[in-house]
């Protein structure tokens, strides 16, 4: 199973490095998250025939984002950008390539009551970090699905856009890619 580094070194794929400040609950679900072993992610550029890319509204963004997720235990990240696709979308991508591997810090930004990190663990360790593997995908049936997300209220919104669009929260490397 390949490991973010290894696939980067053995693709020659660009590496960066992303600092994400959440609010103190958000932070304190990452931090669990990632101390049980869920530190890969992984996201996909899908593009239709037309050669448009699909993007997601979640409950967690601010914007627009890529569709994907975590990778599960025993999932390859190929086959984890194809599930989380499926699900957020509804989608039948077809996982082409690596596109890149950015290594994500989460910090907290202090936004909520200061008593949620009071003697945590969050307290004592105020970042944590894993990897995100974006990958370019094909979606040969653009018809989006109508049941989006693994809970009802996970993804708001899926749609295909012509250009990367404002509100995209990575717009940068969508833009690189796109």
């Amino acid at each position: 199973m390949d490991t973010p580094d290894a696939l980067a070194d053995r693709e020659g794929l660009p590496r960066s490095r992303q600092t994400i400040p959440l609010d103190a609950e958000a932070f304190e679900t990452v931090r669990e998250n990632v101390e049980s072993g869920f530190d890969r992610w992984v996201g996909a550029l899908v593009r239709d025939g037309d050669g448009r890319i699909v993007l997601v509204r979640n409950r967690w963004s601010d914007g627009w984002v890529l569709p994907g997720g975590d990778v599960e235990p025993g999932e390859s990240l190929r086959e984890a950008a194809v599930r989380e696709v499926r699900e957020e979308t509804g989608l039948d991508a077809s996982v082409e390539r690596p596109l890149a591997v950015v290594e994500q810090t989460f910090t907290t930004d202090g936004t909520d009551d200061s008593d949620a990190l009071a003697g945590g663990a969050a307290a004592n360790d105020p970042s944590v970090s894993g990897y995100f593997v974006v990958f370019e995908a094909r979606a040969n049936d653009p018809e989006l699905g109508d049941d989006l997300g693994r809970d009802a209220d996970e993804i708001a919104d899926a749609a295909w856009f012509d250009a990367v669009p404002e509100e995209c929260e990575q717009r940068a490397l969508v833009a690189r890619h796109f």
